[in-house]
């Protein structure tokens, strides 16, 4: 028998013969964490009265819909595009392409910026737009060699574009 999730006792009026027979009880859920197996519907657990938490208005901490501007008004001199990409392939440090551990439930996200244009109205003349990047520590595996198994190893990935000008 396979156990997703819960905790299963055994109790003297419901133990069943042999191994794994008894009553399963289901983890009690906490005030106000939503039950994720829960049937979709109205939340059980929500009595219609709203929590002091739900009345507070947070700011957001981080904005990918427009890097061009911030909150202050000003803007960056080059163009780039924010993406958040979960790789198959990279090349690592020793410039080996070793294949990425993403898959369905096991998920490794990278934040980066590419620059959009070399050029911008803000960055001409003796300047120009450079990419920036960043080392990443991430799960992967040589595909030539099954031995070796799954670990631990760096890539470089794009993580942001400067405005760069000549001394």
């Amino acid at each position: 028998m396979k156990r997703m999730y819960g905790d299963f006792s055994m109790t003297p009026e419901f133990a069943g013969p042999g191994p794994g027979g008894g009553k399963r009880n289901k983890r009690a859920v906490k005030p106000g964490v939503p039950d994720l197996h829960a049937a979709p519907g109205p939340d059980p657990n929500n009595d219609g009265e709203t929590s002091f938490f739900g009345k507070l208005s947070r700011r957001t901490r981080q904005n990918f819909r427009n890097n061009q501007s911030s909150e202050n008004g000003r803007m960056d001199a080059c163009e780039s595009k924010v993406e958040i990409v979960t790789p198959y392939w990279a090349s690592n440090s020793a410039g080996k392409i070793r294949a990425i551990v993403n898959t369905q439930h096991f998920e490794q996200a990278i934040h980066q910026e590419v620059c959009s244009k070399v050029r911008t109205k803000r960055c001409m003349g003796d300047c120009g737009c450079e990419q920036k990047y960043k080392w990443h520590r991430l799960l992967a595996y040589d595909p030539d060699n099954d031995c070796k198994g799954i670990f631990m190893d760096w890539f470089l990935f794009p993580s942001c574009c400067v405005c760069r000008c000549s001394p």
